[in-house]
């Protein structure tokens, strides 16, 4: 294999989940040189990708689980990652209490839950105010550890 699959290869397993223009960002490659190499990759099943229905491309390596990279599409967001990491903290939380630590508004804050929720992620609790936690904190715990990403919460 030659050295630019290699430093493909060694930044996706150091990034699951990480998108074409990161890609390109981090390894600086020419986009036709980096289209070529990661067709390569993917057609020799070195790579897992992941092409959504909102033309978002993602990279992966093959040690990462189906049930893995569900998780890690949705907490590659700052906000998503910032509550997902504020629930691992304390078991479980209100809306109000969520909005306050992220200290982002209400609607945003809202829209990364119903996603959150959507993906099977995070639960919600019934009861004179609404609770959120995390549906399995083990496997959440288990991606986390597993992806790098540039920013800190």
């Amino acid at each position: 294999m030659d050295k630019n699959k290699r430093k493909l290869l060694k930044q996706i397993n150091n990034s699951p989940g990480i998108r074409y223009r990161e890609l390109l960002r981090t390894t600086g490659f020419p986009n036709g040189v980096m289209a070529y190499h990661l067709k390569k990759l993917e057609l020799s099943k070195r790579i897992k990708v992941s092409r959504s229905h909102s033309r978002s491309t993602r990279f992966y390596p093959l040690s990462i689980a189906a049930r893995e990279l569900r998780i890690i599409e949705y907490i590659r967001r700052r906000t998503a990652r910032q509550i997902v990491l504020f629930l691992l903290r304390h078991d479980s939380r209100t809306f109000k209490d969520i909005v306050q630590f992220t200290n982002k508004v209400r609607s945003t804050v809202s829209w990364h839950l119903s996603r959150l929720r959507d993906g099977g992620i995070i639960s919600v609790g019934m009861g004179k105010n609404q609770t959120y936690r995390l549906k399995n904190r083990n496997l959440v715990i288990s991606v986390m550890k597993k992806i790098k990403v540039n920013d800190s919460v």
